[in-house]
């Protein structure tokens, strides 16, 4: 994001009325650079996936030191009372509660695995960082999103590459001694996301984009078909926006062109296999697998062993989490499920082996009982209902601009949540990181967007003028 050289919005760009000293451009104070580092890691996550995660020395990565220096920043903005102010902020907080109090317990026998397992909470305080550098400076929302539109144009090209990568050079790319992962692996899950939010983007119209992204749009979208989860992290959030966005119009011309496509492709028979994923392949046919597989049983019998799989190993988990003497404590952090369970399945490419079901709801009840799946699903949902609440003000105040943004973060964040409900996703810094960025980033946009004063009495639908400062801050 703020390393790549990429195109940005159009003239057009929306008026936010925010603060802009200095235009769209950070400062070179310790808080913007530690913000462009962020945009540089999180850009990374996404563009190398794991081989990314794996710098550092173990047991410190880049993602613990992007988190470190996070909070020293925190800290140093001296908006960390806004936290108060956010109703989704104060429910991670007692999530965060409660999951200290799963983990600390197992320090002791687990030591450093309870740790990392507990980031699935923990992460989130990337998004109190992400809360308290927006509102010591509004501004940076503009500068994010202008970033995030270069961003958005180079994944809907280059997603296919970067999901192959190691298959296009013959395996000649170079791995992690000690983990032996390449130093591009991303994940179908994770480029799904990015995909969807990429789209998402660019349907709502805050990057304009030529018929040639389009077409590669279109490819990268059957690409990510080989899973279920990506398959639905990526059309679902793209459906939403065209419904709620109001961006079905817009979306009609690439729907008939991508339909003529698939169904010209599916009468040729075209499927090409992939490694590293079963028996899949990349085709309308696996697409249509897919689908039947979400409602019933497939004729790939691949497809029907992995969820059967899934659905054994979450029925054990309701077994003990909710109906048995796990119900209100949960396992804690740090055992690994998956051999506590009975469900060991290795990751392939000499990853460790998978550690929690591939379910983050499921992994919560496992691991903090029911008292944390209640905390757990009251976070998504005053997120999810803030900014609904906000698009819906946003509305009828006449701020199309802020309504679409709105939009846009519940199909970013969507996203992830689907995508963690079928994979392993949020329990790793690829998408975990990125999660609690955009929760935070959707808090921040919800308070700056509240905190302007009304126009003068009379001015029925007047545009709202936003404080002219940090909303919070020092």
């Amino acid at each position: 994001m703020a390393s790549l050289s990429l195109p940005q919005p159009g003239r057009n760009w929306p008026a936010w009325g925010l603060p802009t000293a200095g235009g769209a451009a950070l400062g070179s104070d310790l808080h913007d650079r530690y913000l462009r580092f962020l945009c540089f890691s999180l850009a990374a996550y996404a563009i190398l996936g794991k081989g990314y995660a794996y710098v550092g020395v173990p047991p410190l990565f880049v993602g613990e030191v992007l988190l470190a220096l996070g909070l020293v920043v925190f800290l140093r903005t001296g908006s960390w009372l806004a936290i108060l102010g956010s109703p989704p902020c104060i429910c991670l907080v007692l999530l965060m509660m409660w999951a200290a109090s799963r983990m600390v317990p197992f320090l002791g026998t687990h030591g450093i695995e309870a740790v990392r397992d507990s980031v699935i909470v923990f992460y989130g305080l990337f998004a109190f960082i992400v809360l308290a550098l927006l509102l010591e400076k509004p501004a940076r929302l503009d500068w994010l999103l202008r970033r995030f539109g270069g961003f958005a144009w180079f994944y809907g090209l280059a997603a296919p590459i970067l999901l192959n990568a190691n298959s296009l050079v013959g395996g000649l790319l170079p791995t992690w001694p000690a983990a032996g992962v390449p130093f591009v692996f991303v994940r179908l899950g994770e480029a799904a996301v990015h995909v969807a939010g990429a789209g998402a983007f660019v349907l709502l119209g805050f990057r304009k984009v030529r018929p040639y992204w389009i077409v590669a749009f279109l490819v990268t979208l059957v690409v990510v078909s080989p899973s279920r989860g990506a398959m639905l992290a990526c059309f679902i959030p793209l459906v939403f926006v065209a419904l709620v966005g109001g961006a079905l119009k817009r979306m009609f011309p690439a729907l008939c062109v991508g339909a003529a496509l698939f169904v010209s492709a599916y009468a040729l028979g075209v499927s090409v296999p992939i490694s590293g994923v079963g028996e899949r392949s990349i085709g309308p046919e696996q697409i249509i697998h897919n689908v039947e597989s979400l409602f019933g049983s497939s004729k790939a019998s691949n497809l029907d062993g992995t969820k059967a799989w899934r659905l054994h190993w979450w029925r054990t988990i309701e077994d003990y989490a909710l109906r048995g003497s796990y119900m209100w404590s949960g396992k804690g952090f740090g055992v690994n499920l998956a051999e506590a369970d009975g469900f060991t399945l290795g990751d392939g490419r000499g990853a460790p082996p998978v550690r929690a079901p591939h379910n983050i709801h499921y992994n919560v009840l496992a691991r903090m009982g029911v008292p944390g799946l209640a905390l757990w699903a009251l976070v998504l949902a005053t997120w999810f209902l803030s900014l609904t609440r906000a698009a819906v003000e946003a509305r009828r105040l006449g701020q199309p601009h802020w309504e679409k943004l709105f939009i846009w973060i519940v199909a970013y964040g969507g996203s992830v949540v689907i995508d963690a409900t079928f994979d392993v996703a949020i329990e790793g810094p690829m998408l975990g990181i990125w999660f609690w960025c955009i929760f935070g980033f959707g808090c921040a946009a919800v308070m700056i967007f509240r905190a302007p004063q009304r126009m003068a009495e009379g001015s029925k639908g007047a545009p709202l003028a936003l404080v002219p400062g940090p909303v919070l801050g020092r």
